[in-house]
């Protein structure tokens, strides 16, 4: 009988039919046994193993739990290397570590799944076609079920034919943290609504050290609606400015409503409008009625104009004294061209036809250019002004004794903001208020309609729909799979 061929002896194609790659694995005892065994004839297919034979790479058959694949070796790892094809070297692809973590690209993975990539590190698929099914499915007793990481785009990113990511929570259904300068803790947009939120507590709950919410919309940044009158659509609590429009083509904020379009309410200031504009014709606060009945500015208590009031027309409206309950009693302001003020009053001359008006002591200082008005009561009598305004008073003079004189006298105001700010009796009009006056001429023929001082009103831009009631995101059934009997 010729001699046997030691295996280092035969040529690699003998070598591959004599010991199959099956036998890789096995154990040197192992390996040597199964190698005698097929040198007879062609290889077959493995036997079963006992429970202490190692795993090979032909399969086992009727193996029991205690079988494995791996070192023994204390603190080595196991590698798997693949040859992408017949020019590359042979590269590591998997390895797991003797912590039992599994690095998918990487040598010394962070975690018990740690895979890179450059595109897409894990992807999970569900072939299943009812709600239940997952993807991907992270869950944690404590810090976070899944977390996804950036450095230069998005750190989560989800798309769906209903619902790209769907988020619930016992507190909070969304955190969003933007930790760097300028920074957004969220962003959305879509065609429709970048963001539509319900929720029996807050529909969006945003804090910000700068700004808490931003948003902006080919129509509307923010719509709000409530189905409860008692409610607020939009709510804004704390900081400089609880509610804030800048920028607008037309205005900040701007309120609709059945019955009030802006509310404002304060310890000091309910409304505050000021205008910044250094030039042109500009408003503070503006506004205008179009009931025929109805007020463009009512004020519940006192008011105060610091600066020059001008009106169309102006009276007093008091309940009628004599029919309090059924009628108003109105009566017209005395005008005049000039920054007039009247005062007046009765005095009676002694026995030489002799009298003396006293003056309020600041009568000089705030008024020039006196005139007088003497009228007697009583009898023919003559009265004239027999000294003008000196040291606070005037003295009248009559042709017989005890007369009593009713006496009006006036004068022009010379305080300094009369004298920086006079009235313009005549002044032609500007650009802007050319062709307006009806309501300071009349509604007569050929009168344009178009209140005087109105400021010119832009293209009124249609609210957006109102999406009704939106449906909740369909809920998901709850169940889970079964987790391992032990941690990995």
């Amino acid at each position: 009988m010729p001699a046997m061929k030691r295996p280092v002896d035969l040529e690699p194609a003998e070598l591959e039919r004599r010991f199959p790659r099956r036998f890789l694995f096995a154990g040197a005892a192992g390996a040597a046994a199964a190698a005698v065994a097929v040198t007879a004839g062609a290889a077959e297919p493995a036997a079963a193993a006992s429970a202490t034979t190692p795993w090979m790479l032909g399969g086992n058959t009727g193996v029991t739990t205690s079988n494995f694949l791996g070192p023994t070796t204390s603190g080595a790892a196991l590698i798997f290397k693949t040859k992408a094809n017949t020019s590359s070297a042979v590269s590591e692809k998997m390895r797991l570590t003797p912590q039992g973590r599994l690095g998918l690209g990487v040598t010394a993975p962070a975690a018990r799944v740690d895979a890179v990539s450059s595109s897409i590190g894990i992807k999970g698929t569900s072939t299943s076609t009812a709600s239940d099914g997952r993807g991907v499915q992270g869950s944690a007793s404590d810090g976070y079920g899944v977390e996804g990481t950036s450095k230069n785009y998005m750190g989560l990113y989800g798309t769906g034919g209903y619902a790209g990511c769907y988020a619930s929570g016992t507190t909070y259904g969304v955190i969003g943290t933007g930790s760097g300068a300028g920074s957004y803790g969220g962003y959305f947009s879509g065609v429709g609504y970048g963001a539509i939120v319900n929720s029996d507590g807050y529909g969006l709950f945003a804090a910000s050290g700068n700004t808490a919410i931003y948003a902006s919309g080919g129509t509307a940044g923010v719509v709000g609606v409530v189905n409860n009158n008692a409610g607020n659509a939009v709510s804004g609590n704390g900081g400089q400015y609880a509610v804030r429009g800048v920028g607008a083509y037309t205005a900040g904020v701007r309120g609709d409503s059945n019955y009030v379009g802006v509310w404002g309410e304060a310890t000091t200031f309910g409304v505050f409008g000021t205008s910044t504009a250094t030039s042109g014709q500009t408003y503070g606060v503006y506004g205008s009625a179009a009931s025929p009945a109805g007020y463009a500015i009512y004020a519940s208590g006192r008011m105060h104009v610091n600066g020059t009031l001008s009106k169309s027309a102006g009276s007093f409206k008091i309940d009628h004294p004599l029919d309090p309950d059924n009628q108003w009693l109105s009566h017209s302001f005395v005008e005049s061209p000039d920054m007039m003020n009247v005062y007046n009053g009765n005095v009676t001359t002694d026995a030489d036809g002799q009298a003396t008006v006293e003056l309020p002591s600041y009568f000089e200082a705030l008024n020039r250019d006196f005139r007088y008005q003497l009228t007697v009561i009583g009898v023919f009598a003559q009265a004239i002004v027999s000294r003008k305004v000196a040291d606070g008073s005037f003295a009248v003079a009559t042709d017989k004794p005890n007369v009593e004189v009713s006496w009006q006298i006036t004068g022009i105001r010379q305080d300094s903001y009369a004298a920086e700010h006079p009235i313009i009796v005549e002044e032609p009009k500007t650009d802007l208020e050319r062709g307006s006056g009806a309501a300071a001429r009349g509604s007569g023929p050929g009168s344009s309609a178009t209140a005087p001082f109105s400021p010119p009103q832009a293209a009124e831009s249609e609210p957006p729909a109102d999406p009704g009631p939106v449906p909740k995101p369909e809920l998901r059934p709850q169940t889970k799979p079964a987790s391992p009997s032990t941690a990995p």
